[in-house]
């Protein structure tokens, strides 16, 4: 495997988890504004929504350039098929935080 790829992998791994930080605050901000009727914290959830859908897209790019350049194979292949359905779910679980 080439040091390129182990890198676009990190890279990839740091954005994923990114993704998932940002996701989960946009959650707790949510139920936290549900509980006080706070709407100014609402209204930052509804915002961050846009650097959430922003990432996803980014992510799902990035996962196809990786496929496309190196044809990824057994782990590292599994590796980024996972990433792509998690992205997915996180955009979502994102999208139910605004909701």
């Amino acid at each position: 495997m080439s040091r390129h790829l182990l890198a676009e992998i990190e890279r990839l791994k740091t954005r994923i988890l990114e993704l998932s930080d940002m996701v989960e605050q946009s959650v707790h901000q949510a139920v936290k504004s549900l509980q006080d009727g706070d709407k100014d914290t609402a209204q930052a959830v509804i915002d961050n929504d846009s650097a959430i859908d922003l990432a996803e897209v980014d992510i799902e790019e990035e996962c196809q350039k990786i496929l496309a350049l190196h044809q990824p194979v057994a782990h590292d292949l599994r590796f980024i098929i996972a990433v792509l359905k998690i992205n997915t779910e996180l955009e979502r679980i994102g999208d139910a935080a605004v909701s």
